[in-house]
């Protein structure tokens, strides 16, 4: 059946030997090159049943909603369509059936071949037939016929043949793209036949193509297979033609392309990004925003360095532009595709929100938000408003009245309704279309007009340079109750004048500007509503129309009909309509549907030089250094990778490192991540690195250490690692020679106590074996470093010692004693014995506070321990007799002191052993945080050492903790400077530098030791008065408590390549002081819906009056409102109770909010009834310094009814009383009052406008919730009159939808339609 055929890539060239070819009379047309341009544009009829070839259209997961499911009769009748085929020998409309038009790619040659097969039975016995060869677009071509093709199925395929070069060989680059039909037929009834089409791009890869499942041999003898009187198959014979149409695709080069080998660099000169595993909607807008070159020169000029980004209040907006500059860098220099992992780990997303397919637009706020806060404070701040930012109006005009509101503001995008409207100027004109408010709508013109019939609409004043429009195409459906996709068809033009949408009413010299933008980019989004993928179509250059898909990894040049057309959507189709379409026909309009555009990027035309500038902004040089060093670190990973397979890196330690070393064992060891840094130690005591072949003998490796010792001259010893291989068969002068230098190597082991030191030496007769046979049977290559200590005889202590170097006269300091070992070459001793071992020494400086080794020394193990004695003091500069206390370097955790009477044997001390020396008695020394005193104190140290780096905290002035910070010294020229001078702030960075500094602490200070220890650095600071903070991974300050430890923050041993920050405050009070205060948020309220937070710290012990005295300080409150002022706090929204000014702030709970604000009236109510006093007394007692006339209206009615006790508290909600909301108060009610007169001053306690406080419903509740609705349109409704009718105390409750404004993104202004 034909819907049973499939597709297998074409045979293997190998299979050749088996084709026969079949003498046959074969018609052979050559058709003139067609115009392609003259064909109708219908698209491309490629039947579905072709091998798994590639196409430019990604395959996506589409839903059933447009095809109508059809049987195998239907399927058959619409695979035919309503008309059927032309005949086979109609070999010019035939083609034209068959094989669609292409937009935007015109046809380079067509052409026919007629394969005449005379005897079927005869190639029914053959496995492979090869037809006779035609030409078509310089092509030689064949059909290759399988007659026992797939499960009794003819397989039928073309397959063209390279041009042959004038060297005579192919090209191996070749490649033809080529539409074709092939079609079985009967030659003496042409009516019955069976065309199949495909299309493909050949190459060397893929040299063949076709139908692997053609049609079943029953079907050839079938007449209802064609639907003919005769079958195809008759009289033993049978045709087939071959239709070819040669592509030219050199508009794009990637027709039908797989992208097999594709490089988007070469071909485009752009990258794309890898998708992390659904971010491509944030691929799609990068690119977007990386080809709006004036946006990336912005975003270049983003101060991102470390002093940027440690001083930034907003550390993570830092961390997304300096994510963004890599990117861009990347993206401009690197070859293969960009990552976007560290960008949307910079949005706080982890791995798992980055998999999540997020909203285009959403990340646009996001991304937008983060860079304006990044740019403050720089010479770009503002600079994304230029490009991005237009303004629109939105007004209210009075239709009989002059009465007008509006407002202007920002937006960043606009959003265009797509349902219902045709084209982009559609949405436009609907979107400025005049909106009548008349009838039961009446717009409220203020207490002059009252209610007006008046026109609401919106209008453009500007336009952005860069103009975003979001098209609409996800919107939710009532019907369904959930977001729905809308792929209606909906056009957008390449160019769009947008004059007629800005204002009429804008000056003539505005409106005569060119407003006309270029379509620059199209945001794409193709699939359904639950899944999908985005892409972009960008054109990157203002004076070429050359358009590029950018797709994830991929960029790839596009046709105009791709840009426009291909991304417009589709009109629905009747399952009546859908029928009459052919399979493949309905495989395309499903993906047509499914991929629409949904972001427009145009630019203005008068400003495409400076959006689209020649000259580009560079990225910072640190964020350019350092990808080119991360680079560099990359390739010499590899190049190590590569070597490791040959070569061996060997570690060379020697005396010359140990005695410049002050950590534990003998050298900085990188297998001990927590003890190592490559920077903390002297540079001189890091050991060296030896390069050689693993073959290479040991001999060769002795030999290149004696050259760096110097005792052979370089011409002795090669340094081609490659010639190592040389010195395989050394004469026996040759080993003799090398033998007799005076120094050995010794195999450094790590010992089970995890210590790395020296053990045993190299034996002569291992010499000859390979470095990584040694490697091999002397080390555990599990736990051990290919690493060798380098003993040289003329270091050893005692040669030191008989050389008569050492001074006798002064102490030495430990760079001399290392310069008198180093410089030393006398040999005057060579002990030979067969007991001896190598012992370490190493000394602790009471001078320099630190332990550093010395030298070695090799003896007889029955020999004691205080026979080394004089050797050290004598070395040291120390009268022979001179008294030293010897220990032993047993770990990190043990270090015991050794008896010296003892011999070495009986002290278990052997090869590799430490011993470390230091002045007698200096154990009873006191240990202090600035001097360790002796070597067990220094060593403690050395294990718990912590490096940290401290600097002045900056404190904001609208911090509260600023009120106790105290103040810096500023110098008349500092003050002299304007403050946003460059000056200026490199004045105030070289200050801030200069008041930083490094510091090893331990983590087992206290947070009193470590307060002296940055206070001592300091200078003239007491450590009471320091307030210190640890900042954490994430850039937070967190502040230390006066109770805290450093072993509560960090565990006992921490990494020393590690710096962790700190920061300090000077306060003016202590710290303790300090610690007893309170943070006491305080709302002030200028009505209900008009609030300032404080964040107040006053003392625990202190009165409410305090707290105030801060606010009316912050505020700077007119003294004639200071009697007046009112604190009360509440619970969930609720009022709870007055606060009183001699309340005590440790009495004030942490569940409440605290809320002050003036109110004469009420104050007056309570002091009148002795409930309360005033915070200061008032300047009159008449009310007279009242300016607002409705609280002195409210004040002169307490007056009068002062025996009244008329207060009422307030809270709001909506709908139900549990869901409460805004900021409750309490409210002076009076007898006799009028409603209207009560309605009226609820209001503007509220700030509310007439229309908006006619929706608030008012009830009262008792302390249980319950109550009821009033009908305040009762005649002679009086509140104080209903309050009363309670029994227990009861609150004014007002219902309405909650107010309070959100805090919203700064860029949350897209403007939305309908």
């Amino acid at each position: 059946m034909l819907d049973d055929r499939e597709m297998i890539n074409g045979f293997d060239e190998s299979d050749r030997e088996d084709v026969v070819e079949i003498e046959t009379e074969s018609e052979y047309h050559k058709v003139d090159d067609l115009d392609a341009t003259s064909v109708e544009q219908i698209g491309i009829d490629a039947s579905d049943d072709v091998d798994s070839g590639s196409s430019d259209v990604d395959v996506i997961d589409v839903t059933s909603n447009y095809v109508h499911d059809v049987g195998d009769s239907e399927i058959q009748s619409s695979k035919r369509g309503n008309s059927p085929y032309p005949l086979a020998n109609d070999f010019d409309n035939l083609p034209q059936r068959m094989m669609k038009p292409i937009p935007d790619y015109p046809v380079v040659a067509s052409s026919h071949f007629v394969w005449e097969i005379k005897d079927w039975a005869s190639a029914r016995k053959e496995n492979k037939l090869v037809s006779p060869t035609f030409e078509c677009g310089g092509y030689h071509w064949d059909i290759l016929l399988f007659p026992k093709g797939n499960s009794d199925a003819l397989s039928l395929y073309v397959e063209p043949h390279p041009r042959v070069e004038h060297d005579g060989k192919e090209n191996p680059d070749w490649y033809v793209c080529a539409q074709f039909t092939l079609d079985v037929w009967n030659p003496s009834h042409p009516a019955s036949h069976y065309p199949s089409a495909s299309s493909h791009r050949f190459n060397r890869n893929e040299t063949d193509w076709g139908f692997s499942s053609f049609l079943y041999s029953r079907d050839l003898t079938s007449t209802s297979k064609v639907g003919q009187p005769h079958p195809i198959l008759e009289n033993n014979q049978l045709n087939i033609t071959a239709f070819i149409r040669v592509i030219d695709d050199s508009s794009t080069g990637v027709l039908w392309s797989n992208f097999a080998n594709y490089d988007s660099k070469v071909k485009t000169g752009y990258v794309g990004l890898n998708n992390q595993g659904a971010t491509c909607y944030l691929n799609s807008l990068l690119q977007s925003y990386y080809t709006t070159r004036v946006f990336k020169n912005l975003v270049c000029q983003i101060p991102t360095d470390e002093h940027a980004i440690a001083e930034a209040a907003n550390k993570s907006s830092k961390a997304v532009a300096l994510a963004l500059q890599r990117i861009f860098y990347l993206m401009q220099s690197s070859s293969e595709p960009v990552g976007t992992m560290e960008l949307t780990k910079s949005f706080g997303w982890d791995s798992g929100e980055a998999f999540t397919q997020h909203d285009v637009q959403e990340l646009n706020r996001v991304l937008m938000d983060k860079l304006e806060s990044a740019m403050k404070g720089s010479r770009v701040e503002n600079k994304l408003n230029d490009i991005f930012v237009g303004k629109m109006k939105s007004f209210i005009k009075c239709v009989d009245v002059p009465y007008e509101s509006s407002r202007v503001e920002d937006f960043w995008d606009i959003q265009l309704n797509v349902k219902g409207f045709n084209n982009l100027e559609e949405s436009f004109r609907n979107y400025i279309e005049i909106e009548m408010l008349n009838g039961e709508n009446k717009y409220q013109a203020g207490e002059e007009f009252g209610y007006q019939d008046a026109k609401k609409g919106v209008v453009f004043e500007t336009f952005p340079p860069v103009l975003h429009l979001q098209l609409k195409r996800f919107e939710y459906d009532f019907m369904v109750d959930d977001l729905v996709k809308i792929d209606d068809f909906y056009e957008f033009p390449d160019t769009i004048d947008l004059r007629p949408y800005l204002d009429d009413e804008l000056a003539e010299d505005v409106k005569s500007q060119n407003w006309r933008y270029k379509l620059h980019g199209v945001l794409v989004h193709q699939g359904s509503i639950s899944n999908g993928h985005y892409y972009a179509m960008i054109k990157p250059e203002a004076s070429s129309d050359t358009w590029l898909r950018f797709d994830d990894d991929k960029v790839w040049k596009v046709t105009p009909s791709q840009v426009f057309k291909e991304n417009f959507g589709a009109a629905d189709l009747s399952p009546q309509e859908m029928r009459l379409l052919t399979r493949m026909e309905q495989n395309e309009f499903i993906i047509r549907k499914a991929t629409s555009a949904y972001m427009l990027v145009y630019y203005r035309e008068s400003e495409l030089p400076a959006i689209l500038p020649q000259s580009l902004a560079t990225v910072p040089d640190h964020v350019s250094g350092q990808i080119e060093r991360e680079r560099q670190e990359y390739a010499d990973i590899e190049k190590a990778k590569r070597d490791a397979l040959y070569y061996l890196h060997v570690k060379i330690v020697t005396i010359d490192n140990f005695t410049y070393y002050d950590g534990f064992d003998v050298c900085p060891d990188p297998t001990k991540s927590k003890e190592y840094d490559p920077e903390i130690f002297d540079s001189r005591a890091y050991s060296s690195t030896i390069k050689i072949r693993k073959d290479a003998p040991f001999f060769t490796l002795y030999k290149l250490v004696a050259k760096s010792l110097g005792y052979i001259q370089a011409q002795d010893c090669s340094d081609d690692e490659d010639n190592a291989s040389l010195d395989m068969n050394l004469t026996s002068d040759s080993v003799k020679s090398l033998l007799s230098l005076p120094f050995s190597m010794m195999v450094m082991k790590q010992r089970n106590n995890r210590t790395n030191r020296p053990d045993s030496t190299i034996p002569e007769e291992l010499f000859n074996e390979s470095v990584n046979q040694i490697y091999n049977k002397c080390f555990r290559r599990k736990h051990d470093e290919l690493a060798f200590f380098v003993c040289e005889k003329r270091k050893d202590l005692k040669n030191i010692v008989a050389s008569k170097a050492v001074a006798d006269s002064k102490e030495l300091s430990l760079e001399d004693i290392s310069d008198l070992i180093i410089k030393n070459s006398s040999v005057q001793l060579d002990v030979l014995s067969d007991d001896l071992i190598t012992l370490f020494v190493k000394y602790f400086d009471p001078v320099s506070d630190k332990v550093r080794g010395l030298t070695f020394v090799t003896m007889s193990k029955n020999l004691p321990v205080s026979l080394i004695i004089p050797d050290i003091a004598r070395i040291l500069g120390m009268d022979a007799e001179a008294s030293l206390e010897i220990f032993e370097e047993i770990s990190r955790l043990k270090i015991e002191p050794v008896d010296t009477n003892l011999t070495l044997e009986k002290s278990e001390l052997g090869t590799g052993d430490i011993l470390v020396a230091q002045k007698a008695n200096l154990n009873s020394t006191a240990s202090t945080i600035f001097k360790r005193g002796n070597l067990q104190n220094y060593y403690r140290f050395l294990l718990t050492r912590l490096h940290i780096k401290v600097k002045p905290c900056k404190v904001s002035e609208d911090e509260e903790d600023g009120d106790f910070v105290a103040e810096e010294n500023i110098s008349q020229d500092e003050v002299d400077l304007n403050e946003s001078s460059v000056e200026a702030k490199e004045v105030k960075q070289a200050k801030e530098l200069s008041k930083s500094f490094d510091l090893w602490v331990s983590t087992t200070y206290t947070y009193q030791e470590l307060a002296s220890c940055i206070a001592h650095e300091i200078g003239d600071v007491d450590p009471s008065y320091l307030r210190l903070f640890v900042i954490n991974d994430h850039g937070a300050r967190l502040p230390l408590s006066s109770h805290t430890s450093l072993s509560q923050i960090f565990t006992r041993q921490v990494a020393v390549s590690s710096i962790s920050q700190f920061e300090y405050e000077i306060l003016n009070i202590t710290l303790s002081e300090y610690e007893n205060m309170k943070a006491i948020k305080l709302y002030w309220l200028e009505s209900i819906y008009l609030e300032q937070l404080f964040d107040m710290l006053v003392p625990q012990t202190s009165p409410v009056s305090v707290l105030v005295d801060k606010l009316v300080q912050k505020l700077q409150l007119p003294l004639e409102k200071h009697s007046g002022l009112l604190v009360w706090a509440s619970q969930d929204n609720k009022y709870v109770d007055l606060v009183k000014f001699d309340r005590p702030i440790e009495d004030i709970s942490d569940d409440v909010e605290v809320y002050c604000a003036y109110l004469p009236a009420e104050v007056e109510t309570l002091v009148s009834h002795d409930m309360f006093k005033r915070y200061a007394e008032p300047i009159t007692t008449d009310g007279s310094e009242i300016a607002d006339p409705m609280l002195k209206t409210e004040f002169d009615k307490v007056r009068k009814f002062s025996k009244l006790l008329n207060i009422v508290p307030v809270f709001h909600f909506h709908k139900s009383t549990t869901y409460t909301h805004s900021k409750p108060f309490v409210f002076a009610v009076f007898p006799e009052e009028p409603y209207e007169e009560t309605r009226e001053r609820l209001r503007k306690k509220l700030g509310l406008g007439t229309p908006a406080f006619e929706k608030v419903r008012i009830a009262l509740a008792d302390l249980n919730d319950k109550g009821r609705y009033l009908d305040v349109e009762k005649p002679g409704f009086n509140l104080l009159e209903e309050i009363s009718k309670f029994d227990s105390h009861v609150s004014l409750a007002l219902d309405h939808r909650d107010r309070n404004p959100k805090r919203t993104n700064a860029y949350d202004k897209g403007i939305s339609i309908g």
